[in-house]
């Protein structure tokens, strides 16, 4: 029972090396310049390791977003279990930062953004169903609390938000910018928070990172 525990521990641990090694490739040369000799290569794995785990490139890309749809998955399940926060629009504000540090950090996160982004097989609704449900249950969260506008409605606000976070990562990507992220998502939520916060609660916010 051992040996056959510590062998599905290798075999989790060589499958995300596979994952973390075609996040660092589809983030330098997108998915379609990315090659599964070269993730091999970066893996340390030959190609019979490499289709023991995985039996085609897609597969290998629905694996990154997974990644992705579990962060946002949590968010939305922390928003309903509770507890709650002094702000929920606080908490959407320190949570697009927090995202933004994770996807500065962890290349399978930024392999995800790129796959989401560019066209090709995974610019799709489903791409982003996950956050546009974990920003909807925070808007919907601060609906409840009384800290919106009365004319947001907040599945058409997580809309427009997430297409506006896109927009920032895509252009940071475009201009090689991407150390500027953070200060980019502030200038975003000083442009859009007027429109959705009360007016009391957005003397409130703090709209830079949370440590900053």
């Amino acid at each position: 029972m051992q040996e056959r525990g510590e062998s599905a521990e290798r075999r989790d641990r060589t499958a995300q090396r596979i994952v973390e090694a075609a996040g660092i490739v589809i983030d330098r040369d997108g998915y379609a310049g990315a090659t599964t000799p070269e993730i091999q290569r970066l893996a340390g794995v030959s190609r019979g390791g490499f289709y023991h785990h995985f039996v085609s490139k897609e597969q290998l890309g629905d694996a990154i977003l997974a990644r992705q749809h579990t962060y946002f998955r949590n968010i939305t399940e922390q928003a309903a279990a509770g507890p709650a926060p002094a702000l929920w629009l606080q908490a959407l504000v320190d949570t697009s930062h927090h995202y933004t540090a994770s996807i500065l950090d962890d290349p399978v996160l930024r392999a995800a953004v790129r796959l989401s982004i560019e066209p090709g097989p995974y610019q799709t609704a489903d791409s982003y169903a996950p956050s546009l449900a974990a920003v909807t249950a925070l808007l919907n969260a601060a609906r409840n609390a009384d800290e919106l506008r009365d004319d947001v409605d907040p599945p058409e606000a997580a809309r427009t938000l997430v297409g506006c976070y896109s927009g920032v990562q895509l252009l940071a990507l475009a201009l090689a910018e991407r150390n500027t992220l953070h200060q980019q998502v502030s200038a975003m939520w000083t442009l859009i928070m007027p429109g959705l916060a009360r007016t009391d609660v957005l003397a409130r916010l703090h709209l830079d990172p949370p440590d900053s």
